[in-house]
């Protein structure tokens, strides 16, 4: 197992940037990795086109890059998502509508192996390139466990959820908390509410001595949060990014032939 890049910056106070893929199309992703990010995350809560196989086929492709850090946003908080993608080789993971302490709890256990956690063993991809029990030592230092903010209930208590033994870090995901809060799902980086729920969980991660992270939008809104002390975020993922380079290289060509 390669070490972990992503802790490795913030052991030293740096922020990392993510690309992420909505497609689970494992060539994009491949490219992601070759590009300069400090990770991929795949998305198999939202991706139109991740599923089960194609999660493995992503963290596969980021192989060939030795220092990207694959990271899987899962469908829901239940160790047997945790343990798959684990298994499958990923470094970390995102857990979605994460809004007690308990919930929170349960996520950090399952990233862990006894006696830390209640990771179950298995001698599967990691295992190709490093024997299991190496793996089983370094993992529980090395896996990455974010739990999402992203509702008004877990607002509430996200002090108590900061401190749930076997979590990394926060994670923000400003659109559902935005609509939960009734705040607009357009503008939320400029909404002094959002602003302020920012701030409080930054608060309680920094006081339990975890990481704070945002998911942020396009460049100028994650370099926002990334300023107020977020230690992930992305940029856009790869149907946004795609989209928008194609529409720019279109435009300029017909502008070019007119």
């Amino acid at each position: 197992m390669k070490g972990n890049r992503v802790k490795k910056l913030w052991n030293e106070n740096k922020p990392a940037v993510q690309a992420w893929s909505s497609t689970g199309n494992a060539a994009i992703v491949e490219m992601f990795a070759h590009t300069g990010f400090d990770a991929v995350t795949i998305d198999w809560q939202h991706g139109v086109g991740v599923n089960q196989q194609t999660v493995v086929d992503c963290i596969r492709a980021m192989g060939s890059a030795p220092d990207v850090v694959p990271i899987v946003r899962l469908p829901k908080n239940e160790p047997d998502y945790i343990s798959y993608v684990l298994d499958a080789g990923a470094y970390g993971v995102i857990v979605p509508m994460v809004n007690t302490a308990d919930q929170a709890k349960a996520a950090g256990l399952a990233c862990r192996y006894a006696p830390f956690g209640t990771r179950s063993i298995a001698a599967n991809r990691p295992t190709i390139s490093e024997p299991l029990g190496d793996y089983v030592k370094r993992t529980n230092d090395d896996v990455i466990c974010l739990v999402m903010i992203e509702t008004r209930e877990a607002l509430d208590n996200v002090e108590e959820i900061a401190k749930a033994p076997g979590i990394d870090g926060l994670y923000i995901g400003p659109s559902d908390l935005s609509l939960d809060m009734g705040v607009s799902i357009t503008d939320w980086a400029n909404d002094s509410r959002h602003i302020q729920a920012v701030e409080r969980i930054f608060s309680a991660a920094n006081a339990a001595g975890i990481v704070a992270c945002h998911h942020g939008s396009g460049p100028k809104e994650s370099a926002q949060f990334v300023k107020m002390g977020s230690m992930l975020c992305q940029i856009g993922n790869d149907m946004k990014l795609l989209t928008g380079i194609s529409n720019q290289v279109l435009n300029e060509f017909r502008q070019l032939i007119n």
